[in-house]
C-alpha cells in the first residue's frame, strides 16, 4: 500500500476485526482501515454517488463516495470515501471529508494493491 510520505500508523482496538488508521504529519487527514470477514464491505453500490469495481490480478477492487454524518449531531453530511478488497479478507481502507482532494490517499491505496493471495468474502463483505 502506497500512501503520501509523513503519515503515521496507530493500531486501534477491534472487537472482531483488526483495524488502525493512518494520520497524515498535519493531523488534518485520518485514513482508516477495517479487516475480517466481519468488517463488511466500506466500498458497495449501496447508498453511493460514486461506484467502480476494478479487478487487479484477478480480484476486484471497489471504490466508494457516498454521503456520511458529519458526527456534529446537527444533521450535516460529509463524504465517505472507500475502497474494499472483497477477495482479500475484506479489507477496507476509507477516509470521511467534506474536501474532494482527500480522496487522493484512497485512490493510491487502491491503485498500489497487489494481492498475495485469495481469501473468500465473509458474509458481510459480499
Amino acid at each position: 500500500m502506497n500512501l503520501p510520505s509523513g503519515f503515521t500508523y496507530q493500531v486501534d482496538q477491534g472487537a472482531d476485526t483488526f483495524e488502525g488508521h493512518f494520520t497524515s504529519a498535519d493531523g488534518g487527514l485520518v485514513i482508516r482501515h477495517d479487516i475480517g470477514g466481519y468488517a463488511g464491505a466500506w466500498a458497495s453500490k449501496d447508498k453511493s454517488f460514486f461506484f467502480r469495481e476494478d479487478r487487479i490480478d484477478g480480484a476486484r477492487v471497489w471504490i466508494a463516495k457516498r454521503n456520511w454524518p458529519d458526527g456534529k449531531g446537527t444533521g450535516g453530511l460529509t463524504t465517505l470515501v472507500a475502497v474494499t478488497f472483497p477477495d482479500s479478507g475484506c479489507a477496507n481502507f476509507f477516509l470521511k471529508s467534506p474536501r474532494p482532494e482527500d480522496a487522493t490517499p484512497v485512490d493510491r491505496i487502491a491503485l498500489s494493491f497487489r494481492p498475495n493471495g485469495r481469501i473468500a468474502p465473509g458474509v458481510l463483505c459480499r
